[in-house]
């Protein structure tokens, strides 16, 4: 394979092309694949001699075409009769697990289960590491059921043993008894194989319906040790504003994106008060490293900030014996005191960050007032404006950390002007006395009357002006409440780490819309804490696939961590990696389409044997054997668990 360059007035595009002889035996060329534009090229691997590059990468591919040319090659001779039954079985199987089963002895999950099994020796007819890969692959690769898993899903893998629905059943209850064990080996085996930054710590709760239509605690004439087993499903506020009753999360990640703990609680708990039993938890696991958890402000209350209120002047920190904790919290500044909310609100006294051309480094401005950045929108647009004081109340020696952006104001605006067209269309059409016949309100009958008694029947409806006036005020601001040195964490890098919150929420949509953890349709508690179990080891999964790719982009100079491939991309590859049985088990014919995820993950992960026309049975044997490398068994000795 060479080069060609084709030069335009505008563009100069480069392509690989090949030489072979058609079927008259005339030589000719055909174009194997558009490496693109010398901008394109420059743009998006951050190299300065684009044709440079593309000789390279061709040097490369015909290196790997020598390669596959020189090893022994083999053939599978097919022979299909029309009057032959089909096999009984489907021969078409998902490799996507493979990639998922290196994954899977990376975090050492293999050794957990064998330990579990261990300690539990009347526990037998079934083996727990295989039980548990048809779950969490079936929970990946074709999200479903436990009965669909044991009728459909597992079938399609290569490389697990077929479970029955009782092995499922009895390995859930198994797995929800040695919860806290779990998530502690998961870490100790997971920083052998990945980078897992714990200094930076994110908390966050959800809660998940399920198709029920009322709260255990409502049925009758059941036995006491039925409702002690029925305590989770409960009426709370659901993320889907569904009137079913619903369960809630609470969950750790750590800097990495990659999940750390995770607790579940009845859905009418305060979500308040769930981070502090599982951080204790947790902090087994790292007590003498230096911790800064970041929340949102409806987990930002003063018992979480003051059990994270540990600082350096600790006379434990300072001898060692734990580390440091510390809390970034977002703060609402409605709910500030009158004298920091009008401090906050000020137009006077802002600073700004910007790059200085002459001095070649960033530079910070002062004394600004953002009452006139609107007449200079094209400059400050994209800016953000900055402001913090120090505060101390209930014993808590804080910085107010308040920020300004013209972007955030209007997009806040935006979203106003079209909750103003929803309520004038309603005012109009008349609906906004209307209820939700499952809403409790819906029940309550409401009576209007004058001051003197006398019965109100006409109903007036009109805008809150004065509402939307008050809500405007705070249009473009966000505050922050920390308790970190200004010093070591000026304002930019606290924001940096508050920035990485969205990472926890898209943890949620994973486990919600990927992996389809919701509705759930377990009734007892025990079942429904190792359903979310297997979910969250699910998702462990998939960010250690990310962090996998982010490692061999890095290896490889490539221009992304974390933008080039989402979770989205990854899941959809999974599941399209397909392999057809031929030969009656001889070899495996690799069926898929290609595309940059798959190629990125087989180079990641080491699977390029299914990049090439056929697979070896012999070489499919090989490869079960080189991913099932898993961290050696580590004996913790007088630790809690």
């Amino acid at each position: 394979m060479r080069l060609l360059r084709s030069k335009s007035a505008n563009a100069c595009s480069y392509y690989m092309i090949e030489s072979y002889r058609d079927e008259k035996g005339l030589s000719k060329t055909r174009k194997v694949e558009n490496l693109g534009t010398a901008k394109s090229i420059m743009e998006k691997y951050h190299v300065d001699d684009p044709e440079q590059w593309c000789k390279d990468y061709i040097a490369k591919k015909n290196e790997e075409l020598k390669l596959i040319k020189n090893a022994s090659t083999r053939t599978v001779k097919v022979e299909f009769k029309e009057d032959n039954l089909k096999a009984s079985e489907s021969s078409i199987y998902n490799a996507g697990s493979l990639i998922l089963d290196a994954v899977y002895h990376s975090f050492g999950i293999n050794n957990i289960c064998d330990e579990i099994q261990s300690r539990h020796p009347h526990i037998k007819g079934f083996s727990l590491d295989n039980v548990l890969k048809n779950i969490l692959f079936g929970r990946i690769i074709s999200p479903s059921s436990k009965l669909g898993i044991v009728n459909s899903v597992q079938h399609k893998f290569i490389n697990t043993e077929n479970v029955d629905t009782q092995h499922i059943y009895r390995a859930m209850d198994l797995l929800v008894e040695e919860n806290d064990l779990i998530q502690n080996r998961l870490y100790y085996y997971s920083t052998q194989s990945f980078s897992r930054n714990v200094n930076n710590i994110y908390y966050d709760c959800t809660n998940f319906f399920t198709e029920i239509e009322r709260e255990d605690c409502t049925i009758k004439d059941k036995s006491d040790e039925w409702y002690s087993e029925h305590t989770l499903r409960k009426y709370g506020k659901s993320k889907e504003n569904r009137p079913n009753p619903i369960v809630q999360m609470g969950l750790f990640m750590d800097g990495n994106g990659i999940p750390l703990s995770f607790c579940i609680n009845p859905g009418n708990t305060n979500e308040q008060q769930t981070m502090i039993p599982l951080e204790k938890k947790m902090l087994n696991d790292f007590s003498n490293s230096d911790v800064i958890v970041c929340t949102d402000c409806g987990l930002s209350s003063y018992p979480n900030r003051k059990f994270n209120n540990l600082t350096e002047d600790n006379p434990c920190v300072k001898l060692g014996l734990v580390g440091s904790r510390h809390y970034i919290c977002t703060q609402s500044i409605k709910k500030l005191t009158t004298n920091l909310k009008e401090w906050a609100l000020d137009t006077k006294g802002w600073s700004y960050r910007k790059f200085d051309a002459q001095k070649q480094k960033e530079v910070l401005v002062t004394n600004i007032d953002i009452s006139t950045v609107d007449n200079d929108k094209e400059n400050f647009y994209e800016v953000i404006f900055f402001k913090e004081r120090t505060t101390a109340e209930k014993q808590l020696d804080e910085r107010l950390i308040v920020t300004f952006s013209l972007k955030y104001r209007d997009y806040l605006r935006s979203l106003r002007d079209r909750k103003i067209d929803r309520a004038e269309k309603m005012i109009r059409s008349g609906s906004y006395t209307a209820e939700n016949p499952n809403n409790p309100r819906s029940l309550i009958e409401t009576t209007y009357s004058t001051e003197n008694g006398e019965v109100a029947n006409k109903i007036t409806a009109s805008i809150d002006t004065d509402k939307i006036a008050k809500d405007a005020l705070f249009d473009g601001f966000y505050a922050i409440s920390t308790n970190l040195n200004a010093k070591e964490y000026p304002v930019q890098k606290i924001t940096a780490i508050n920035c990485r919150r969205w990472e926890i929420e898209e943890c949620f949509r994973i486990m919600k819309t990927s992996l389809k953890s919701r509705p759930f349709y377990h009734n007892k508690d025990s079942r429904i804490k190792a359903h979310f179990l297997t979910c969250f080891l699910a998702l462990v999964l998939c960010r250690g696939i990310e962090q996998q790719l982010a490692t061999y982009a890095k290896t490889q100079d490539l221009a992304y961590p974390y933008s080039m491939h989402t979770i989205d991309d990854i899941l959809y590859a999974l599941r399209s990696l397909n392999v057809i049985c031929i030969g009656d088990g001889k070899g495996y014919l690799p069926d898929y389409k290609d595309s940059n995820v798959i190629t990125d993950l087989l180079e990641a992960f080491n699977l390029k044997e299914l990049r090439h026309e056929i697979v070896m049975k012999d070489n499919i044997k090989k490869i079960l054997k080189r991913i099932k490398e898993s961290p050696k068994m580590i004996k913790i000795k007088n630790r809690k668990v």
